[in-house]
């Protein structure tokens, strides 16, 4: 399924990215903030950032990852939002942002598209004796990475989460990986954006590691953070980033 995937994503015709506005955000839609930790999106922006291929680079096809990602923990397992988890990404949301989510933002986590472009990492109490994980406590939630689609087939990082005692494992990259080798079988989105608050250099240098180029910059775009700038980062999508783990796409059907 995988292979037949990328060919019919090699066979779309070059796509034009155009300043497209998606629909008006409910009145709900809270303010959004930045990455307040190297791997940590705030919530979603208001309107589509601008997009335009016109002004860049053409869409690229890299031949091999351009970051080497260590490979998953064994104990870690990357599943879809339930209900039973939705406290605890609550929970992770309020310790990485100084803001609150209303409950629509989950409520529509729940719901088609935002729910196939949603993943958690949940990280298991390793036993010493090889007992299988599914048999030992409860997993706790540690990261989460929640996007939506936006015009032009462009996927945006809502939020990417993680805690910082779990960092350094490649948690937050596996995440991003697998949503986005989702995206392109389901949507068919062609790159993805995110905003990284202007003070977070080290959120910055966590995008270009892993392909992300800096395309603008809206100065009053965090409204209560000081100071208030924003970039807009995108990667655009290539081969490579469909078969790094072509072996784990599988685990976000389930």
């Amino acid at each position: 399924m995988l292979q037949s995937s990328i060919t019919a994503w090699l066979k779309k015709p070059a796509i034009v990215m155009k300043a497209d506005q998606p629909p008006p955000a409910p009145a709900s839609t809270p303010v959004p903030f930045a990455h307040a930790q190297p791997t940590v999106s705030g919530p979603e922006p208001n309107s589509a950032p601008t997009v335009d291929s016109a002004s860049g680079p053409s869409p690229k096809l890299p031949t091999a990852p351009l970051f080497s990602t260590p490979p998953l923990p064994d104990n870690v397992e990357l599943a879809p939002l339930t209900q039973e988890l939705i406290p605890s990404f609550k929970r992770i949301l309020n310790l990485t942002l100084p803001v609150s989510y209303p409950a629509v933002f989950f409520t529509e986590s729940m719901e088609e598209p935002f729910h196939s472009i949603t993943l958690m990492a949940l990280w298991h109490a390793a036993p010493a004796d090889g007992t299988p994980l599914a048999s030992i406590e409860k997993p706790r939630l540690v990261g989460a990475i929640r996007c939506r689609i936006l015009p032009s087939a462009n996927l945006y990082i809502s939020t990417i989460s993680l805690l910082a005692p779990y960092r350094s494992h490649g948690v937050a990259t596996h995440l991003l990986q697998r949503i986005v080798a989702k995206a392109v079988e389901v949507h068919g989105v062609r790159c993805v954006t995110a905003h990284v608050w202007e003070a977070n250099e080290d959120g910055l240098e966590w995008y270009k590691k892993r392909g992300f180029e800096i395309i603008g910059k809206e100065d009053a775009y965090y409204h209560k953070l000081k100071p208030q700038g924003a970039f807009l980062v995108r990667k655009w999508i290539g081969v490579a980033d469909l078969l790094a783990h072509p072996d784990e796409v599988s685990v976000v059907n389930r």
